[in-house]
């Protein structure tokens, strides 16, 4: 089910929580990190794939955020203004480490057991999409987790990476066509 387009301007609800931090009820943040931390950890889980980095990247981008509150300027909305922080520790996280993914073991399950054999079929599927994800252009990395785990809208994302709406749909459709490609010789090869 998709999620309707949102505005791209800071919601009422946000500005006066944000209005009230800046006059000094620094307690309030709280409400900003309770609204988009689950959004924030599963961008950056999605984009790192391993959850202690994503947990210290969403308390990273939380802690920049508050202490760069004073700049935010209201020109985007504050759930934009924060992803943008998140995304970009995420890219350092993930140069800073050079993620190496695990090869998966061969599947043991018993062939008698049906449920655990298609679970671990799943788990397989899971971890080869994230290998195929690596494999994408950073850009077309993060375009496609975007969209796709985090459904954000074009324009959104457009305005978090600094781009504009046509390049982001190009990486998008180049990434489409890889993962296509890569996938059908897969399958081919099986």
């Amino acid at each position: 089910m998709r999620r309707p387009t949102t505005t791209m301007a800071t919601s009422d609800e946000d500005r006066q929580t944000i209005e009230a931090i800046l006059k000094g009820e620094t307690d309030r943040y709280s409400e900003l990190v309770k609204k988009y931390q689950r959004f924030v950890y599963y961008m950056a889980l999605r984009m790192l794939r391993n959850s202690e980095d994503a947990d210290e990247v969403t308390q990273k981008a939380f802690l920049k955020a508050y202490r760069a509150l004073g700049g935010f300027r209201f020109e985007s909305s504050f759930k934009t203004w924060l992803t943008t922080i998140a995304l970009n520790l995420c890219r350092s996280e993930w140069m800073r480490t050079k993620r190496e993914t695990v090869e998966l073991p061969p599947n043991l399950a018993d062939p008698g057991d049906e449920a655990r054999r298609e679970q671990e079929d799943a788990e397989h599927h899971k971890a080869y999409l994230g290998k195929l994800l690596e494999r994408l252009p950073p850009r077309q990395r993060e375009v496609v987790t975007l969209r796709i785990y985090q459904e954000l809208p074009f324009k959104e994302i457009a305005t978090l990476l600094k781009s504009n709406e046509t390049a982001v749909k190009v990486n998008f459709h180049h990434a489409m066509v890889s993962l296509k490609e890569w996938t059908r010789k897969r399958r081919d090869e099986i």
